[in-house]
């Protein structure tokens, strides 16, 4: 599953353990978007239908909430709301059913609890 892993996400740790588990994390970092605003990010997350993996909870919620009213869609915001999260995260078993069943949540914000 190719999945966007935003700034604060784009750990070389995480995006091999995602590989390794199958996944094609595409790292903000290694695409040209350092240092970009979340509006750039989200746009060339839709613009190549990825879901979004990133921190930035409040961010994203107000990009989210501003594409429904517009009447717009994407394929889905992963939020890990807690540091720590992201290393429990790298050491999760992520199966590709897990992130199917999210991205099948298309135009949904979702937050992940440990």
């Amino acid at each position: 599953m190719r999945l966007l892993l935003d700034e604060n996400m784009s750990d070389r740790r995480l995006g091999a353990r995602l590989r390794a588990q199958g996944h094609d994390p595409v790292l903000a970092t290694g695409v040209g978007l350092l240092s970009a605003t979340d509006a750039r990010v989200f746009i060339a997350a839709i613009t190549q239908a990825l879901p979004v993996l990133t921190r930035d909870s409040e961010d994203f919620t107000d990009l989210h909430d501003l594409i429904m009213a517009a009447g717009g869609h994407h394929s889905g915001v992963l939020v890990v709301r807690d540091p720590e999260q992201v290393r429990k995260l790298a050491g999760w078993g992520l199966t590709q059913n897990d992130i199917a069943s999210f991205v099948g949540w298309s135009q949904s914000l979702i937050s992940l609890g440990f």
